[in-house]
């Protein structure tokens, strides 16, 4: 058996346990098929080990479906369905039960109550791509019932994705800055990039190295920026707003600001010796 040279991010296997897919590729003491379940908190932390101390990889977001490889001390360790991603999450924030999708939140956060009442006591929050299985599109007060009975403000949501990924991109200005953060309470650079295009209906990875491998193609040094393009710099990506500025989340201003995009290029150069705009690029309409 030869392993292979394998992402780790986007790879579920340890030394003493990985996905039975990978069994023949990768060397493991043992092999699981993997459980799906499903979340229920309206935001769930994926941390690097099975520790809230450990290194926040990335969030899971209500509703998004989650394969389980092992269960151990209140941790589960397995692989995000959405974008592939490994890591570890609390065990309680999932459920075995599983509701189909039928729409997507499209505000940047929303709440979900017991009753279809803005007074009644809230059940918990949830953010924009979170997934919902509505039972009745007809509204009753203004809200629609969830699958597992509470009820959500139907303004807030949708069974249709939009058009222009900028425009969703632009939701988040001044969001806060958190490193692996996929939310209007804290979000990073590729996760907004992530969100924007999840919301018109694209998927693309996690992290901005894999979204450079994936997104349209590379402009050429003689073609103009436009609104959409996407530039990459080393560890960093943002929306182009038009031929000069980028829409990013950063860590320079610890949010998601507008910036001019030679700013950014000139504070990047400082802190590589890679070329600080690594390519514009441009997806296929």
């Amino acid at each position: 058996m030869s392993d292979l040279k394998l992402d780790p991010r986007v790879t579920a296997m340890r030394p003493d346990l990985a996905a039975s897919s990978l069994e023949g590729q990768v060397t493991a003491a043992r092999y699981s098929e993997g459980t799906e379940y499903q979340l229920v908190h309206g935001l769930t932390n994926l941390h690097s080990g099975p520790d809230s101390k450990s290194t926040l990889s990335s969030q899971l977001l209500y509703g998004e479906h989650f394969t389980v490889y092992e269960i151990s001390d209140g941790w589960a360790w397995g692989q995000a369905t959405r974008d592939d991603y490994v890591g570890y999450c609390r065990a309680d924030a999932l459920s075995p039960d599983l509701f189909p999708t039928t729409h997507h939140v499209t505000n940047l956060c929303s709440h979900i109550f017991t009753e279809p009442d803005p007074k009644s006591p809230p059940k918990g929050q949830v953010f924009m791509m979170s997934d919902l299985s509505v039972i009745n599109e007809i509204p009753t007060k203004g809200f629609v019932q969830l699958a597992d009975g509470n009820w959500i403000f139907a303004p807030h949501i949708s069974k249709i994705h939009g058009t222009d990924p900028v425009s969703e991109a632009l939701k988040f200005l001044y969001t806060p800055y958190i490193w692996g953060g996929k939310c209007s309470s804290g979000i990073d650079c590729s996760a907004l990039i992530q969100i924007a295009f999840a919301a018109v209906g694209i998927s693309v990875p996690r992290d901005s190295d894999q979204q450079a491998k994936v997104i349209g193609t590379q402009l050429s040094d003689e073609m103009i920026p436009q609104k959409g393009d996407v530039a990459f710099f080393p560890g960093h990506v943002g929306f182009m707003l038009d031929d000069m500025h980028l829409l990013h989340a950063n860590v320079h201003h610890m949010r998601v600001s507008i910036d001019p995009l030679r700013e950014v290029i000139d504070i990047v150069s400082f802190q590589t010796d890679e070329p600080p705009l690594s390519s514009i690029r441009r997806l296929e309409t």
